[in-house]
C-alpha cells in the first residue's frame, strides 16, 4: 500500500518532532508498503505542500495525526480542529484514500472529533501495534472492526472499541525520527524527546493522562533507553532533549537505573524532563546531573496547601519546599509552572503560592490561569455541578474552569507581579 502520514501540529510553542506519529510509522514493514511523512510545522503553504504530497504519492491510506486541541490558554485561546478538518478536507477533494485519524488530541475527544472532523476510521490511544494490524486486514479485505481502540462509523453513528496499551515497550521498533527535520526543531527553540516509559499512576483532578496513556507505570528498559539516546546523539547529531514523560523521577528505581545506563555509555547529550516533588531525593539529583540532566520542571501546581489537597497532588507543601531547596543546593535548574483557578481558589490561595515564590530561586516562573477542562478527569463534575459546562458536553472545544473567587482580579495581579520579576510569565 501507498502511504502518506501528515502531521497536523503547526503550534510553535510546543515545537517538538512528532514522537507518536514517527513511532507508529516504525512499526510498519517499510518492504511492504511505501511511506511518505508529511510535517506541516513548519510549512509556508500547507495546502500546496499536501496538494504535492497527495499528487506524488497517490495514497492508498492517509494517516492524520493531531497533537493538540487548543493552545489550552483561557484568554488567547486558539482552537486547533477547524485546520485539521480543513485538511482533511484538501485530502478528500482528489484522493479516494482512506483516512486514518490519530494522536494524542484524537484520543482525549474520540468520537466528537472522528465526528466533527469526518474521517473515514480512527484509532485511539497507543496505535503502534493497531494501525499496522490495520494495515494488514485492509489489505487482505478481512474484517478490522475488533481492533483496539477503533473508531468507525455505522449508519448514522460511531463505535469505537476500548483502547489497548502496549504492554512490551522494549518490543516496538524506534521512532522513525530519519523522516522529520529534527534540527529544524531544534533551531525553532524545541529540542528533540524520548519516551522513557508509558503510563501515569498519579490523579490529579484536572488531568486525563491515566484514561489517556494508562494508570499503571509501563517502563522501557534503561538499556534501550540508552541505546535510543546513543543514536539520537550519533545519527543525528541531537545536543538536547526532552524525556516526555508524565513523570520521569517515578517510580524512582527506574529512573536512578536509566541514569545509570547513560553515564556508562558516556553519553553527552543533555536533557530535561517533568519531576513530582514527592519523588526527589539527594542520590537521584545527583545521577540525573551527572547524567546530563539540566533541567527540571518541577509539577507542583501551587504552593498553597488547600489547593495541593484540591488538586489531588499528593504531597504536601513541605514537601515542594524541600525538593526545591533540593535543587537549588544541587544547583540544578528547575522551572515552576503553576496552574491557578481550580475549585476554591481564592485571593488568599494565590498570595500563599506567590509568598512561597519569595524564598526560592527557580530558573522560571509560568503562571497558568484557568483550568481546560477535559474528558474523564474529577473536573468534569465539578465543572458540571457549577454549571461551567452541560452534562452532555464533550469538551472537544475548549471549556474552561476559573474559580469565581479570582476571575475579576487575577490576570491583572499576577501581571504587576510578572512585570517586577524576571522570568516570571503569565499565560492566559
Amino acid at each position: 500500500m501507498r502511504l502518506l502520514f501528515i502531521s497536523a501540529n503547526r503550534y510553535r510553542y510546543v515545537a517538538s518532532m512528532p514522537l507518536g506519529l514517527a513511532s507508529v510509522i516504525a512499526q510498519i514493514d517499510g518492504s511492504r508498503h511505501e511511506i511518505e511523512a508529511l510535517d506541516l510545522m513548519f510549512s509556508d503553504s500547507p495546502e500546496d505542500e499536501v496538494r504535492a504530497a497527495l499528487s506524488k504519492l497517490d495514497p492508498d491510506l492517509i494517516g492524520i495525526s493531531i497533537r493538540n486541541l487548543d493552545n489550552q490558554r483561557r484568554v488567547d485561546n486558539e482552537y486547533f480542529l477547524p485546520e485539521a478538518k480543513w485538511i482533511v478536507e484538501l485530502c478528500r477533494s482528489p484522493s479516494e484514500a482512506t483516512i486514518v485519524l490519530g494522536g494524542a488530541a484524537f484520543t482525549t475527544s474520540p468520537i466528537a472529533v472522528f465526528d466533527y472532523l469526518e474521517a473515514d476510521l480512527g484509532i485511539a490511544g497507543e496505535g503502534e501495534l493497531e494501525f499496522s494490524e490495520l494495515l494488514e486486514r485492509l489489505e487482505e479485505g478481512d474484517d478490522h472492526t475488533d481492533l483496539p481502540g477503533l473508531v468507525w462509523r455505522v449508519g448514522d453513528g460511531i463505535r469505537m472499541n476500548p483502547c489497548r496499551f502496549v504492554e512490551d515497550l522494549d518490543s516496538l521498533e524506534p521512532p522513525r525520527r530519519d523522516l522529520f527535520d529534527n534540527q529544524r526543531y531544534i533551531e525553532e527553540g524545541g529540542s528533540g524527546n524520548i519516551v522513557i516509559k508509558q503510563g501515569c499512576a498519579f490523579n490529579c483532578y484536572y488531568c486525563d493522562a491515566p484514561h489517556r496513556v494508562g494508570a499503571r507505570w509501563r517502563m522501557r528498559s534503561p538499556e534501550r533507553v540508552a541505546d535510543e539516546l546513543e543514536s539520537m546523539e550519533r545519527d543525528l547529531h541531537l545536543e538536547t532533549t526532552f524525556f516526555s514523560d508524565s513523570i520521569f523521577n517515578c517510580p524512582v528505581d527506574h529512573a536512578r537505573e536509566v541514569c545509570r545506563s547513560i553515564i556508562r555509555r558516556g553519553l553527552r547529550i543533555h536533557w530535561t524532563c517533568l519531576a513530582s516533588p514527592a519523588f526527589v531525593d539527594r542520590e537521584l539529583l545527583e545521577l540525573m546531573r551527572a547524567a546530563g540532566c539540566t533541567m527540571v520542571v518541577l509539577g507542583c501546581d501551587t504552593g498553597s496547601e488547600r489547593m495541593l489537597e484540591v488538586l489531588k497532588k499528593g504531597y504536601a507543601k513541605q514537601t515542594v519546599i524541600d525538593a526545591a531547596r533540593m535543587l537549588e543546593e544541587l544547583k540544578l535548574d528547575y522551572a515552576l509552572p503553576l496552574l491557578l483557578g481550580g475549585p476554591g481558589e481564592d485571593e488568599q490561595t494565590v498570595r500563599e503560592t506567590v509568598e512561597f515564590l519569595g524564598d526560592r530561586s527557580p530558573a522560571s516562573v509560568a503562571f497558568y490561569v484557568g483550568i481546560r477542562i477535559l474528558p474523564n478527569t474529577p473536573l468534569v463534575d465539578t465543572a458540571r455541578r457549577e454549571g461551567v459546562i452541560s452534562a452532555d458536553d464533550p469538551l472537544m472545544e475548549p471549556r474552561f474552569y476559573i474559580s469565581p473567587k479570582i476571575r475579576d482580579w487575577v490576570d491583572d495581579h499576577l501581571a504587576d507581579l510578572c512585570a517586577d520579576n524576571p522570568g516570571w510569565v503569565i499565560r492566559v
